[in-house]
């Protein structure tokens, strides 16, 4: 059996336990898996530059106890929510550190992922300049990777592979975790090419608005 498709099947089985509990999922407990690939993968085939921090007038804000949220050029909130856990480390962009994983930083408001899927370049040698403007965080439960786009105000989660001490490398190919600790026989390194996160990353693009506006006779539109 496949990794992803065990670990899918361990979620649907705990989705279903959370249903017979009576209490709802929570929006990181309804993602589906991710197809991780046991091992590091093949070496890049030539080192490549590290992506260069953007900037904008946009800001997100993570607090110490896990609280986002994301404001407009204007000041005003555009979201506000928690995180599974409290930030343990965190990524700008393609893979750039924060020194602090609690602070404020300001994204740009027209990013690659904002003109939708016709921004990416797939068959790019280095993917990961079209990852600007994304804040990646990982809490301290280590269970999942929370992915922002404030250009958009949208957020995914991606779960990762089963370790503590969790180390992640954004390469020009792929996404790659390392664990320091895991259980007697467990894998200690996966990672995940960029366009296996295709439909996550589609996710965080615009939106389509389908709501009809109203009338004076038809004030709420039911189609």
């Amino acid at each position: 059996m496949r990794l992803g498709t065990l670990l899918l099947t361990g979620a649907a089985l705990a989705a279903q336990g959370l249903v017979a509990q009576g209490h709802p999922a929570l929006s990181w407990e309804r993602v589906l898996p991710l197809d991780w690939q046991v091992g590091p993968g093949s070496p890049p085939a030539k080192t490549l530059a590290d992506p260069v921090a953007s900037t904008g007038p946009l800001e997100a804000r993570v607090t110490g106890d896990g609280t986002l949220s994301l404001r407009d050029a204007r000041g005003i909130i555009r979201l506000k929510t928690g995180l599974p856990g409290r930030p343990l480390k965190a990524w700008r962009d393609g893979g750039c550190p924060l020194a602090s994983p609690s602070g404020a930083w300001s994204f740009p408001a027209d990013t690659p992922l904002s003109q939708g899927l016709g921004g990416l370049r797939w068959v790019a040698e280095d993917f990961r300049p079209f990852l600007r403007g994304l804040l990646w965080i990982l809490e301290d439960g280590e269970g999942f990777l929370t992915v922002v786009h404030p250009a958009t105000a949208r957020i995914e989660y991606l779960p990762l592979p089963p370790g503590r001490d969790l180390r992640l490398r954004f390469l020009p190919d792929r996404l790659e975790v390392a664990a320091g600790d895991v259980d007697r026989g467990a894998p200690r390194q996966w990672s995940i090419p960029w366009i296996g996160l295709l439909p996550r990353l589609a996710a965080l693009g615009p939106h389509a608005d389908r709501t009809k506006p109203g009338t004076a006779l038809v004030p709420f539109p039911k189609d």
